[in-house]
């Protein structure tokens, strides 16, 4: 008889090597193969006398032509690799300062706001595909990837947080029904999948696979409505899993309406995100949509945002604790600034036409919304939770390793992405990109 650990090593290796191992190694190759047909002279130059490609050269030359910074990102990542083997191996009671009464914490606060903050692609597809806004359609490539990389993300920090991570595929084969988590597991699941599908035509796009790239060409709407489906479904689930925790969580977060804030709250990170990543690529890729588009995508926000805050607050006047708004000391503070900095700020800045117009002031707004939605992740998931007699939580060096070395992962990824493939295909060159201050009239309010 084999032994089940190993039968369990084996499995978790097939499908490390098929979710994860595959595509990023498929990414690389394809990549490497297009950089050969497309800039042949960095091979030729880099030969000895002899004829012969000197590898050496090649690599320094390609090394040379990413940013100055991609090095450092690339040891961070190194360094939260290691971190993550350790845990996998010691176990997760040695390796974090996770207990019984703190079962969650950085990680799950980071999974909570990443889940939002991927949130860009299914709304972003939503508006393209389903509202037929098709003058947003070139931010659609960027976005996807940013919306797969964060739920990678996602994927790989819940495996470090669960107990058996080495059976993280049993909610696959042993459904729980019942279970909240069993929902958001299937959901994210199948939405990464989506992500991948979505993101192929990048990947494809210079090849000769020409069957394949006529029937990517087919499914934008169909996978739009899917994935806007299956994102919606545990955008709002997320949130139910803090309904059951009343006792623990602070009254000015609690609210058994916390999934429809959830989800209201992710489109606007969604729609942030995208404002952002068109303004960072604008200033690292040199390439970037219009800021005509990206103050169109701001309209939205304000809009989104006063929802949120008329249901939230509106839910506060409604059971009567108002008061506690200026009267629960830290808790105060913490939704306070939640409120002013990630709702009222940067509704004021995107109903302004002029910040809406200026890629600076767009990326300011567009910042203290993410920076709202992630501290208010982090209030329920960690910061709000009533102290437990006894116990203390603060995430460990091993934690606070993976984190860093998870966020540098992404960037790392997107950068070689950026570089080696037409992701921004359909964007315009910061030499062609309108003038930040050129706003049409029928853009504005």
């Amino acid at each position: 008889m084999i032994p089940q650990p190993l039968i369990d090593a084996v499995i978790v290796l097939a499908l490390f090597i098929l979710r994860i191992g595959l595509p990023l190694g498929l990414l690389m190759s394809i990549g490497y193969w297009l950089q050969r047909k497309l800039r042949p002279e960095d091979f030729e130059s880099a030969t000895t006398f002899d004829g012969k490609l000197t590898w050496r050269k090649r690599l320094g030359r390609e090394i040379n032509a990413l940013p100055a910074w991609f090095p450092i990102v690339a040891m961070l990542m190194a360094i939260g690799a290691g971190a993550g083997v350790y845990r996998l191996a010691a176990g997760l009671g040695a390796s974090t300062n996770l207990s019984q009464a703190y079962p969650w914490g950085l990680w799950i606060g980071f999974d909570l706001f990443m889940v939002a903050f991927s949130g860009g692609a299914f709304t972003l597809a939503a508006i393209v595909y389903v509202l037929n806004m098709r003058q947003f359609h070139a931010a659609i490539r960027p976005t996807v990837l940013t919306g797969l990389l964060g739920y990678a993300s996602v994927l790989i920090i819940l495996m470090m947080d669960l107990g058996r991570w080495d059976r993280f595929y049993h909610f696959i084969i042993y459904p729980n029904l019942n279970s909240a988590l069993f929902e958001v597991s299937w959901c994210i699941l199948l939405y990464t999948t989506v992500l991948v599908i979505e993101f192929m035509p990048v990947a494809l796009e210079r090849t000769r696979w020409e069957r394949a790239k006529n029937l990517l060409r087919k499914l934008p709407v169909p996978l739009a409505i899917v994935g806007a489906t299956l994102s919606s479904l545990h955008q709002s689930s997320l949130g139910t899993l803090f309904v059951i925790m009343s006792e623990r969580v602070h009254p000015l977060w609690y609210t058994p309406i916390i999934p429809l804030l959830f989800f209201i709250s992710s489109i606007a990170a969604g729609l942030a995100m995208v404002v952002a990543g068109g303004t960072l690529s604008y200033w690292v890729f040199k390439r970037s949509l219009s800021q005509e588009l990206v103050g169109g995508l701001g309209k939205f926000i304000p809009w989104v945002l006063g929802v949120y805050a008329v249901i939230k607050l509106g839910e506060l006047v409604y059971i009567g604790e108002t008061g506690m708004i200026f009267s629960s000391g830290v808790y105060s503070a913490l939704f306070l600034t939640e409120m002013i900095v990630g709702v009222l700020i940067p509704i004021v800045l995107f109903a302004l036409r002029g910040c809406r117009a200026s890629r600076a002031w767009s990326l300011v707004g567009a910042v203290t919304v993410l920076f709202g939605i992630l501290l208010n992740r982090f209030d329920v998931a960690w910061f709000t939770l009533k102290p437990v007699p006894g116990y203390t939580y603060f995430p460990s060096l091993i934690e606070i390793l993976i984190q860093i070395g998870v966020f540098a992962a992404i960037v790392f990824v997107y950068t070689l992405v950026g570089h080696y493939l037409p992701l921004f295909e359909g964007l315009a060159p910061v030499e062609q990109t309108p003038e930040p201050n050129v706003f049409r009239p029928e853009h504005a309010y």
